[in-house]
């Protein structure tokens, strides 16, 4: 349960860190990147021990889930790189992909924890 409880955190806390990152005027500083590769590697590490659970409720969907978070990252990253070139449309994108994933994330947990 401690590994769903981390991975549900650093999804928050990197969820927090991209509506900052998005809406800020000044942009991502280097404490938020750094925070936000901090709960790239929690998440990562609470993913690989969490897999073995989805995968027996429903692999394809764990799969899906893993595609799209390996994708997130590299967004984040690319977001976090090229701020200033960024339109509105990549920010919003950007938002949309995190909620997306954390919703993929609530389905596979069957709405663990808070079930």
């Amino acid at each position: 349960m401690i590994w769903l409880w981390m991975h549900l955190l650093a999804w928050l806390v990197l969820l927090i860190i991209v509506v900052l990152a998005v809406f800020s005027k000044d942009g991502a500083g280097k404490a938020l990147k750094m925070i936000a590769r901090l709960c790239y590697v929690v998440a990562i590490i609470s993913g690989i021990m969490l897999l073995k659970y989805a995968w027996e409720s429903s692999p394809v969907l764990s799969i899906v889930k893993i595609i799209f978070a390996v994708g997130l990252i590299g967004f984040c990253e690319i977001y976090f790189s090229r701020q200033k070139d960024m339109g509105k449309l990549i920010k919003i994108l950007l938002v949309a992909a995190v909620v997306i994933v954390g919703i993929i994330g609530f389905i596979l947990a069957g709405g663990r924890p808070f079930v």
